[in-house]
C-alpha cells in the first residue's frame, strides 16, 4: 500500500508529507481548493507526463516521492528489471523549471516508462469519467479481461493473430506478385552471376591498389634504394664511395679517439656517433631486405592492370564505390535468395500460414468460453451492488455475439457489449442508449467496486467517482468503499458527506492565500476535526449545532457499522 508521499515545490504546495495507513482514506475540501494536486503529484512520482507547470513560481525544481510497502508482485518486477529490492518501494521525481524531469527508483535513475509498468503493480486510479469510457467500444471486454484475470491471455492471442495475419500477407504478395518476383530474380540472377564471376574479396582492393602501386615504380625504387645504400655505406673494401655515411661517422670516430680526454660532452658525442653508426647499419640491412623483395614483373603488372580495370568497370555499372563491391554483392546474394521462392517453399509457407491460422482459432474459441463463464459470475456480482445504489429493478447482462471468419480480429472471435434493463416490461438495450447519465454513473460505480475486487493492486484510487449520487445512496456508496478497505488500501477523493463519514481516515484539503503567495494546505483531520469537517461538506453558510450534531452521528454509525 502507499505509506507516504512527500511533495516538494509542487504546484501551489511548498513542503508537505503525508502519512497513509490502511483500509479506506477520505480527501475533501472545498471546490478549487486543491484536492486534484494531491493526486496530480502522485501521478508525476508513478511516471505520468511531467510538465514545467507543476514546478512552484519562483522555484527551480519541484519534486515529489512516494513510499510504498512491497509485494510479491512488485518484487517480481524489480528483480526483472535489475532493481535493487529492499523493504519499501521509492518512486521519486524531479521536474526543473524546464521542463525536464527525472525519475529514480529505490535510488537508482530509471525512465518515466519503467515508472509506469512499475506503477501497474502498486496502484490503480478509478476516475470520476470511467463512466464515461463505458460506452467506448471494446471497454466490456476490457472489464471482462480485467475482472477474470484474462488480459495476459488476451494479449496472447493478439499476438497469435498478429502473427497469421503477418504470415498470411507474406503469402498472398508471392501468390499475387508471382510475375514481377520472376522479372526481379532473372535480373539479379543475372547480377548476381557477373559478381560470382568477379568475385570480389573483401579488402581485396586496397592490397591490390597498394600492390600495383609498388610494381609500377619497381624500377625507380630499386634504383633509388641502391642510391641510398651507397650514400650511406660505401664499399667495405675502402675502394667506395669515401664520403658515405657509415665510413664518415667511422672517421669521425677515429678524429674523437685522438683526443686525449675524458669529458662528459665529449664521451656523450662517441656514445651518439656509435649509435648512429649502428643505427645507419641497421637501416640498411631493413633496405636491401626491401629490395629484395621487389621485382620488375611486367607480367603480374599485367595482370593486376587487368583485375582492377574488372573492379572499376563493375563498380560503375552499378554506380557504387569499387570499395563497396564486395558488400554490395553479399546483399544482392540475400536479395536473390529471398525471392528465390520454390513450389516446395510455397508450400511450406501455406502450411505455416494455416497452422498459425489454428493456433489463433483454437485459441479465441478458449478465451471465448472463459469470458463467458466469467461474464455470468460479473453480472451476478454487479447486480448484488444494485440494490445499494437505488437500481432495484435494473438487470444487467454482458452480450456476446459470435464474429465471422473474417471478422475476427485481434481482441477474439466475440463481440462483447453490456446491456441493461431499467425497470420490468422495458426493453433492454446497450447502456448508451437506455440509461440516464445518473444511472450510467452508478451502476459504472459498481463495476469499479467489483473489478476492484478481484484486483491484486494493493491501493485503489477512487477520484470523485460518486459524482452524480447523494443521500441514502451516498451513504451505501461509502459503506461499499469501508468494506472494500478490508482487502486494499482505499484512497478516495470525495464532496459526499456520506461517503467521507465512512472513511478510516480523512485528510482535509484547503487553500491559504497570503499577501504574495497562495498554498494549499493538506492535513488530518483527528476528532472533532472531522465531525467539522463532515458538518461542512453537508452544507450551509453557518455550521449550526444541528449540523454538528448530525455529522457526528453519521461518524459514529459508520465506526460502529
Amino acid at each position: 500500500m502507499l505509506a507516504t508521499l512527500s511533495v516538494h515545490n509542487f504546484a501551489l504546495v511548498d513542503q508537505m508529507t503525508l502519512e497513509f495507513g490502511a483500509g479506506m482514506t477520505v480527501i475533501s475540501g472545498e471546490t478549487g481548493a486543491g484536492k486534484s494536486i494531491l493526486l496530480d503529484a502522485l501521478g508525476v512520482a508513478l511516471g505520468q507526463r511531467a510538465d514545467a507547470n507543476w514546478v512552484r513560481r519562483g522555484s527551480n525544481k519541484a519534486e515529489v516521492s512516494a513510499a510504498f510497502d512491497n509485494n510479491p508482485i512488485a518484487i517480481a518486477w524489480l528483480e526483472a528489471n535489475e532493481l535493487p529490492v529492499d523493504d519499501e518501494i521509492i518512486l521519486r521525481r524531479s521536474i526543473t523549471a524546464e521542463g525536464r524531469s527525472r525519475g529514480f527508483i529505490n535510488g537508482r535513475s530509471a525512465s518515466a516508462s519503467d515508472l509506469r509498468d512499475l506503477a501497474k503493480c502498486l496502484i490503480d486510479v478509478h476516475s470520476q469519467h470511467a463512466h464515461q469510457r463505458l460506452l467506448e467500444k471494446d471497454s466490456a471486454r476490457g472489464i471482462v479481461d480485467a475482472y477474470a484475470q484474462l488480459t495476459t491471455e488476451a494479449n496472447q492471442l493478439a499476438d497469435h493473430w498478429r502473427t497469421w495475419k503477418r504470415s498470411a500477407k507474406q503469402l498472398t504478395t508471392l501468390r499475387n506478385s508471382s510475375g514481377e518476383l520472376l522479372a526481379q530474380r532473372q535480373l539479379l540472377a543475372y547480377q548476381v552471376e557477373e559478381l560470382r564471376d568477379l568475385a570480389p574479396q573483401e579488402h581485396e582492393l586496397e592490397d591490390l591498389e597498394a600492390e600495383h602501386k609498388r610494381l609500377s615504380n619497381a624500377e625507380h625504387t630499386i634504383l633509388s634504394g641502391q642510391s641510398a645504400i651507397a650514400a650511406s655505406s660505401g664499399d667495405d673494401s675502402g675502394n667506395g664511395d669515401s664520403d658515405a655515411a657509415s665510413q664518415l661517422i667511422y672517421q669521425s670516430l677515429q678524429r674523437l679517439d685522438d683526443i686525449d680526454d675524458k669529458h662528459p660532452l665529449l664521451e656523450e658525442a662517441r656514445d651518439l656517433l656509435t649509435q648512429a653508426r649502428i643505427q645507419v647499419d641497421e637501416a640498411m640491412q631493413s633496405l636491401e631486405q626491401y629490395l629484395s623483395n621487389i621485382d620488375i614483373n611486367p607480367h603480374r603488372l599485367q595482370q593486376l592492370e587487368s583485375r582492377l580495370s574488372s573492379y572499376y568497370t563493375m563498380a560503375r555499372k552499378h554506380q557504387i564505390h569499387p570499395e563497396a563491391l564486395y558488400d554490395y554483392w553479399q546483399n544482392q546474394e540475400q536479395a536473390l535468395a529471398s525471392l528465390s521462392l520454390s513450389d516446395e517453399d510455397l508450400e511450406a509457407l501455406e502450411r505455416e500460414v494455416s497452422a498459425h491460422e489454428t493456433t489463433y482459432r483454437e485459441g479465441a474459441r478458449s478465451l471465448g468460453e472463459k469470458r463467458r463463464k466469467a461474464a455470468v459470475k460479473l453480472d451476478k456480482a454487479i447486480m448484488g451492488h444494485f440494490e445499494s445504489l437505488a437500481l432495484n429493478n435494473a438487470r444487467f447482462t454482458t452480450r456476446f455475439t459470435e464474429l465471422d471468419t473474417k471478422q475476427a480480429n485481434a481482441n477474439g472471435s466475440d463481440d462483447i457489449w453490456f446491456e441493461v434493463q431499467t425497470n420490468p416490461g422495458m426493453p433492454a438495450g446497450p447502456l448508451g442508449k437506455v440509461v440516464s447519465g445518473g444511472e450510467l454513473a452508478r451502476i459504472s460505480l459498481a463495476i469499479q467496486v467489483v473489478t476492484a475486487a478481484t484486483t491484486e493492486t494493493p491501493c485503489l484510487i477512487f477520484d470523485e467517482v460518486d459524482v452524480g449520487i447523494g443521500g441514502g445512496t451516498a451513504e451505501r456508496v461509502g459503506r461499499l468503499m469501508r468494506q472494500l478497505g478490508k482487502q486494499s488500501q482505499i484512497m478516495c477523493v470525495t464532496h459526499q458527506p456520506q461517503v467521507a463519514a465512512q472513511a478510516h481516515q480523512h485528510f482535509q484539503v484547503s487553500k491559504v492565500s497570503g499577501d504574495k503567495a497562495t498554498h494549499t494546505r493538506i492535513r488530518e483531520l483527528k476528532g472533532n476535526q472531522r465531525s467539522e469537517e463532515v458538518a461542512r461538506m453537508l452544507g450551509g453558510v453557518e455550521i449550526t449545532s444541528q449540523t454538528l450534531a448530525h455529522a457526528s452521528e453519521m461518524l459514529a454509525l459508520a465506526t460502529s457499522s
